[in-house]
C-alpha cells in the first residue's frame, strides 16, 4: 500500500492536531502556555539568554511568527528582553522566574503525554516512526 493508499499525509496531519489540542489544553490549565509556547521556554531555559533570531531559526518559525509569541510570553511575565553583554543595541530573551516556574509545570504535563504515547506504541515503533519523520525534514526545500 502507498502512503497515498493508507491516507498517510492526513492521517498525520490529523494525529498531529490531536496531540496539539490535548496538549495545548492540559499545558493551559496547569501552566498557562500552550504547546509552541512551552517549546519556546523550553529552548529559552536551554541558555542563559537567547536571541530572537536563534529562537526563530530553532521553533522552524519566521520573524513575524516569533515576534508576535515573544510579545505574548513577555506579557504573561515568562520571558524578559534584557540587553546583550557584548552589543548594547542588541537584545536577548531570558526566561523569567515565571517562566521557569510555568515551564517546570509543562515538563510534568509534556512528560506525561510522552509516556501515554510510549504506551500506545512502544519503542520500536516510536523509533521508526521518528526516523521516518527525519527522512521527511531533512528532505525539505
Amino acid at each position: 500500500m502507498t502512503a497515498r493508499d493508507l491516507r498517510f499525509y492526513s492521517r498525520l496531519q490529523i494525529a498531529a492536531h490531536v496531540l496539539k489540542k490535548s496538549s495545548d489544553r492540559q499545558l493551559l490549565e496547569a501552566a498557562g502556555v500552550t504547546t509552541a509556547q512551552m517549546s519556546a521556554l523550553s529552548i529559552i531555559a536551554s541558555e542563559e539568554t537567547m536571541t530572537q533570531t536563534r529562537l526563530a531559526a530553532e521553533l522552524g518559525l519566521n520573524d513575524s511568527a516569533i515576534t508576535a509569541m515573544v510579545r505574548r510570553l513577555i506579557a504573561l511575565k515568562m520571558v524578559a528582553r534584557v540587553r546583550d553583554d557584548t552589543d548594547g543595541r542588541a537584545w536577548r530573551l531570558k526566561l523569567t522566574k515565571t517562566g521557569a516556574e510555568a515551564a517546570a509545570k509543562a515538563r510534568a504535563i509534556t512528560d506525561q503525554t510522552s509516556a501515554k504515547v510510549d504506551d500506545l506504541l512502544g519503542a520500536k515503533t516510536i523509533a521508526t516512526v521518528v526516523a521516518a519523520m527525519e527522512l521527511i525534514i531533512n528532505d525539505a526545500d
